[in-house]
This record gives C-alpha cells, structure tokens and sequence, in this order.
C-alpha cells in the first residue's frame, strides 16, 4: 500500500529533486502533473515495482535487488528506488527521475546511494517507454502524414530515422514536433511536415498552420521545448 507523506515534505523532496543534477527527464505531452503521476503509477504497478509513497507530484517507486531471507519481511535487503517528480509545463508535465540504492538492516536502519549517473541509460529507456505509453493513451485522432510522423519512434526503432515518404524525410521526432506546435495554437493542415536538418541527438522541423504561420521547431531527443 502507497505511504501517503505530509505535504510539506513533499514539496521540500520536489525541490531536491529537480535542483540536483542531472537527472533524466521528459515531456509527457497534454498531461497534468496529476495524470502523469497516475499513469506512471500504473506503469510501475504493471512492470512488478511496488509504490510505497505518493505525493501531490512526487512519487517513490522500489524494486528488490537481494534479500536475505525472501519469507521474512525484515530481513535485510538491497533495493533500488526511483524518486519522480512531475513539473508542469505549457505544454504538458515534465518528469524527472533520480534513482538510489537502498541497503536495509533487520533493525530498520537504512543506507542509501545516489546512482542516477549509473542507471542514466535506464532511465532513459523508462522515460521513453512511459512517454510511447502515454502517446499511445491519448486520443491523437487519424494519422495526418505519414504513419512514421505520427507515431514515434523509441530504442532500435530509431535506426528508422533515415526512412523516407514519398515528400521526403520525416525524421525520428516529427511526432513530437507536432505536438510541440499544438501546443502553440497551431493547428495542422494537411501539408506534411519538413524536416529542414538533422543530426544523431537534434532535428529542425518545419510545420505550417491553417492560420498561415510556418514553425521552424527544433527537437533535442524528442524533447521539442529546448531550442538548440
């Protein structure tokens, strides 16, 4: 069962949380902090983590690494622990992870190390993994270019981002930069989206609106909020 924490501490962890660097993050699209924290409290539910804490837009997820006796809750036992924290932003909720190992004693004592640094790649991947889940929840209506725009792409699938319409290429973030230009009152016409340059971890899209508007957007490994 969930440990619901006092408010102001929360807020303090929140603080700490996204002060400390660095730590891993990524725009969940048209989400409140409070669906992007539910969403990924199922998520980790369904991948087998428990949830011991939840807070207002912080959660703690656990997940045993070794125990030394599985049939006596007490015993002692070494975990690791993601800290989330969800910020909103104009154009959806951030989320930001930092992981610990967590070493317990049958006493109750506890030790704990910072190894956010060492897990980054797996964060990563979680982040992606939960951002694809929550693509796919929404409701994005009919594909409008070509299926690689609309639909992103994670892990190996982005050795795609080569894979061309018959316009021209689309790009690994297309979708992405989409969503990016909704969020400024664009709405899409019919005209597919350019991507004008590209490189390994960067993209320039351009995208036209029905109001006349051309958006030049740039996307740094799907996140279409920070201009390169």
């Amino acid at each position: 069962m969930a440990r619901i924490v006092p408010v102001a501490a929360l807020g303090i962890l929140a603080i700490e949380l996204a002060a400390a660097a660095p730590a891993p993050g990524l725009l969940l699209y048209g989400a409140t902090p409070e669906q992007a924290r539910d969403f990924a409290i199922t998520s980790a539910f369904r991948r087998g983590w428990s949830v011991p804490v939840v807070g207002e837009t912080t959660i703690e997820i656990e997940q045993i690494l070794e125990e030394s006796d599985p049939d006596d809750p007490l015993a002692s036992r070494r975990l690791i622990r993601i800290s989330a924290v969800f910020v909103a932003e104009d154009s959806g909720t951030r989320v930001l992870l930092r992981a610990r190992e967590v070493q317990t004693s049958a006493s109750g004592e506890e030790w704990s190390t910072d190894v956010t640094e060492r897990y980054a790649e797996n964060l990563g991947n979680a982040l992606s993994s939960l951002r694809s889940k929550w693509d796919g929840h929404r409701d994005t209506g009919q594909p409008r270019t070509s299926e690689s725009a609309r639909l992103p792409t994670t892990g190996d699938e982005s050795a795609n981002r080569a894979a061309e319409t018959g316009s021209g290429p689309v790009g690994t973030w297309a979708y992405y930069a989409e969503r990016y230009a909704e969020s400024r009152g664009c709405v899409l016409t019919d005209a597919e989206t350019t991507l004008e340059a590209s490189e390994p971890d960067w993209e320039r899209h351009r995208i036209r609106c029905r109001d006349g508007r051309s958006l030049q957007v740039h996307c740094h490994l799907g996140d279409c909020t920070t201009r390169r």
